[in-house]
């Protein structure tokens, strides 16, 4: 019998050395399974899933019927739905998993109303209005929540209405860039995740979910990561390269270094580390591209292009590989 308290690691090493048969391998990954856990897991999923659904229910009923509802019958509907949740939210309380996702479907539900207001009044409002007052009106619900999921779909609302407002205003008389904009963009969810780190580190331990971080480490360095991407790959017009390329190497490096040394994590390294590796990529596209071009009409040069373009993504993912590799052992000896 293999010790439930064996740990999955313990498990493969053994199963490394020989010391477990391939058929018995299936029973000693049963026997540790943390049944309390994926119980949790699933009831959580399954209310993540009911809650999603209630709402794309609510959106689609809208859309299917919506010639066909008098106005008062759209506002009955969403606002009905709206005070059911809100008040289910305070009666179950916040505390539990069931009252923090009635309130994350009250927070949704209030964007709905406020499309439907403006579907029905046609108030002449530019969009980004919208995505604010949207983001404003739910912030109380957010700040008591102790949700990380709400204050992530917080984020995502006032991100929009950040984007918006500076795509309808300061772009459109000449005072941003579509460069600023995305800099400025992956700054704001890069300040997020600065953020999150200092709250965990005051005891916020709602929000030291392992997810909250990578969410948004990934959301911050793919922003970034674009622009400086298009530049090098030549496939948009930068305006300001030098910003673009400098706020991804920076952050790129300051997470890494943050991961690595101050607060160690392993799979946060690993997206930073596959970000490197991508951006990696793209220089040696660049590069093979200006000295020898990838012409299709001339076989020879093609051929020597692709060649190249093959080695050099190999080399870049096998040095991330190797890196992963060195500092997914070290990591171990240091949380040990």
């Amino acid at each position: 019998m293999v010790d439930p308290q064996i740990e999955l690691r313990d498990l493969q090493a053994l199963r490394a050395a020989g010391l477990l048969s391939a058929r018995r391998h299936p029973a000693a990954i049963d026997a540790i399974r943390d049944e309390a856990f994926w119980a949790r897991w699933g009831l959580r999923a399954l209310l993540a899933l009911g809650a999603g659904q209630f709402l794309a229910g609510v959106v689609f009923f809208f859309a299917y019927n919506w010639h066909d509802l008098s106005d008062i019958a759209k506002f009955a509907v969403v606002e009905g739905a709206l005070a059911v949740a809100v008040l289910g939210a305070l009666a179950v309380g916040l505390d539990r998993m069931f009252g923090q996702v009635l309130l994350i479907a009250a927070s949704m539900l209030t964007g709905v109303l406020l499309a439907v207001i403006g579907q029905i009044y046609q108030t002449g409002a530019d969009v980004f209005e919208l995505f604010l007052a949207w983001a404003v009106l739910i912030l109380p619900w957010t700040v008591i929540s102790r949700s990380a999921v709400q204050w992530l779909l917080w984020l995502v609302v006032a991100e929009a209405a950040l984007w918006l407002y500076c795509e309808q205003v300061p772009m459109v008389v000449g005072d941003m860039t579509w460069d600023q904009l995305w800099v400025l963009s992956g700054a704001t969810v890069a300040l997020a995740l600065v953020a999150r780190e200092v709250a965990v580190r005051a005891d916020f331990l709602w929000l030291a979910a392992h997810w909250t971080r990578l969410v948004l480490l990934f959301g911050a360095l793919a922003i970034l990561f674009l622009p400086a991407a298009g530049y090098v790959l030549d496939i948009d017009t930068t305006e300001t390269p030098l910003l673009c390329v400098s706020a991804f190497i920076i952050f790129l490096a300051a997470s890494g270094l943050a991961y690595w040394r101050k607060l160690p994590d392993f799979a946060a390294l690993v997206i930073a580390i596959g970000f490197a590796d991508a951006f990696f990529i793209c220089l040696g596209f660049r590069l093979i591209d200006e000295s020898i071009g990838f012409s299709l009409n001339d076989v020879g040069p093609g051929l020597t292009s692709l060649a190249a373009m093959i080695a050099w993504a190999i080399a870049g993912t096998g040095g991330a590989a190797k890196a992963m590799r060195r500092l997914h052992g070290e990591l171990k000896v240091v949380q040990a």
